[in-house]
């Protein structure tokens, strides 16, 4: 279907260049396969289960590994509701569940280097008795390489200082940029990148409100236009996923009129984190579901 999908839009361009589709596609077929298959699932989810343990406000259930196989994950049942439901709760509660899950989002990527990539509201659940949050569906579940990982603190940390050059040389050392770009476009890349971490620039009494800055997925909107007419190489594949979590702890904190110390998270991160070269063998052991060949995608599909 996919395939068909993308013929299709060769054959009417229905699509523009800039957006290399191909590169998206190969990216979904990807993620497609590992979501049809629950022994990989099963194991991204006691991963992540191991490395929330402890955490003060988030878990991952349990799985139970005799009663699941290929085609069937069973897990322990995890209370609470999905955190969009949180919208009607006091203010109080609504700071506290986006600014935990902010926090997780940049543990899971700045911590863990491991991060379940589906920032689908259901998939966060909110216990209000117990002040307690679970993650769920770990299909897509993916590990970043150290080397990649380093660089994009380094430009996030360039987009909230709003570091021109800082964001230009992270950008063109991931591969968002070739360094050919025309001026036109770096320009725009590096504006999206300060609307994209506005959250994390200087705010109010150390607090991002949400609330008042729903206009940042419009402003980046108009930016991508540009960015898709001139860009010059697709972005690294570990963007996709990436971006579709970040983003989308950004949408449920303005979902949920949040008001988040989202700075202090961020330089908290960057103060603890490790630029050594250093990468543990569980890290390249477990990334699978970055490197799947067309056996892979074949073998499922049959």
């Amino acid at each position: 279907d996919i395939d068909n999908l993308v013929r299709l839009v060769r054959m009417t361009d229905l699509l523009p260049r800039g957006l290399y589709v191909e590169h998206a596609v190969a990216t979904a077929k990807e993620e497609l396969t590992l979501e049809c298959d629950y022994e990989y699932e099963l194991r991204s989810q006691e991963k992540m289960r191991a490395l929330l343990e402890g955490d003060p406000a988030w878990s991952a259930p349990a799985t139970v590994p005799e009663l699941s196989s290929r085609g069937v994950l069973t897990t322990e049942f995890a209370p609470g509701i999905a955190i969009d439901k949180v919208v009607s709760l006091s203010q109080s509660e609504r700071d506290y569940v986006g600014t935990q899950l902010l926090r997780a989002t940049l543990r899971e990527l700045f911590e863990f280097r491991f991060m379940q990539s589906d920032p689908n509201f259901a998939n966060f659940l909110y216990c209000p008795q117990s002040r307690r949050l679970t993650m769920i569906d770990f299909g897509a579940a993916k590990a970043y390489p150290k080397p990649f990982v380093d660089e994009y603190l380094k430009m996030v940390v360039a987009c909230a200082e709003r570091d021109r050059e800082g964001v230009l040389q992270s950008s063109i050392k991931l591969g968002f940029l070739t360094g050919e770009e025309a001026g036109v476009l770096k320009d725009a890349h590096c504006e999206a990148g300060f609307q994209v971490g506005r959250p994390f620039q200087e705010s109010d009494e150390g607090m991002y409100d949400f609330t008042k800055n729903r206009d940042m997925t419009r402003r980046v909107a108009g930016l991508g236009k540009v960015m898709l007419k001139h860009r010059l190489t697709p972005p690294p594949a570990e963007a996709y996923s990436l971006h579709r979590k970040l983003s989308g702890s950004f949408l449920a904190c303005m979902r949920l009129g949040a008001r988040v110390p989202a700075r202090a998270l961020l330089f908290e991160a960057y103060a603890k984190y490790d630029f050594s070269e250093s990468e543990d063998e569980d890290e390249r052991t477990t990334t699978r579901g970055n490197d799947l060949t067309n056996a892979d995608l074949d073998a499922v599909a049959a």
